[in-house]
C-alpha cells in the first residue's frame, strides 16, 4: 500500500474505533479514569511508521489532549515483519513497512491490538492497565520514567 493509503487506512481505523483526531493525535476517553492516545510517527530512516499507544490516568489539572511525552504508559503495535528476517524467519516488530502490506493484513493486527489491549483500558479503566501491564504493555518499562512512582502508585489506587 502506498504512503497515502496507509494514513488513510489508519485514520479510517481509528475514527472506526472511537477515536478523534486533535492535533497530532488521535484520542479516546470513555472512562472515568484512563483516556488513550494514538500518535503515528514516521522514520527518518525509511518507508515506514512506528504506531505508539499510550495511556494518561486522569488528574486534577491534566490536559485535555496530552502529547506523547506527557503520557504515563506508551507503547508500540507490533507487526510480523514481511521482507526483513532474522536467521531466515520473520519477526514482530514495531516498524510498520506500509509498502509491505494491504490493508487486510494490516487490518488483522489492528483489530486484534484494538480487541486485547488498546480499548479495553478505556473501558476497563486503571485496574486492567495494572493487571496486564506486564502482559500488554511492557512492564514497567513502558511506564515514562520521570513519573513511574506517581505513575504506579496511581495505577493501585
Amino acid at each position: 500500500m502506498e504512503k497515502t493509503e496507509f494514513l488513510n487506512f489508519c485514520h479510517t481505523k481509528f475514527i472506526d474505533c472511537g477515536f478523534s483526531k486533535a492535533a497530532n493525535g488521535y484520542y479516546k476517553d470513555a472512562s472515568s479514569d484512563i483516556l488513550c492516545a494514538l500518535f503515528l510517527q514516521k522514520s527518518s530512516f525509511g518507508a515506514f511508521y512506528y504506531l505508539n499507544c499510550g495511556f494518561y490516568i486522569k488528574r486534577q489539572g491534566m490536559p485535555s489532549r496530552p502529547k506523547y511525552t506527557d503520557l504515563d504508559i506508551c507503547t508500540r503495535l507490533t507487526v510480523l515483519s514481511k521482507e526483513q528476517r532474522v536467521d531466515g524467519k520473520q519477526f514482530l516488530t514495531a516498524a510498520i513497512y506500509y509498502e509491505e502490506y494491504d490493508e487486510e493484513e494490516l487490518g488483522v493486527y489492528f483489530d486484534e491490538a484494538f480487541k486485547t489491549w488498546i480499548l479495553p483500558p478505556v473501558y476497563k479503566g486503571k485496574k486492567f492497565l495494572l493487571k496486564n501491564l506486564e502482559r500488554y504493555y511492557g512492564g514497567l518499562k513502558s511506564i515514562h520514567t520521570l513519573r513511574t512512582e506517581f505513575i504506579r502508585n496511581a495505577l493501585s489506587n
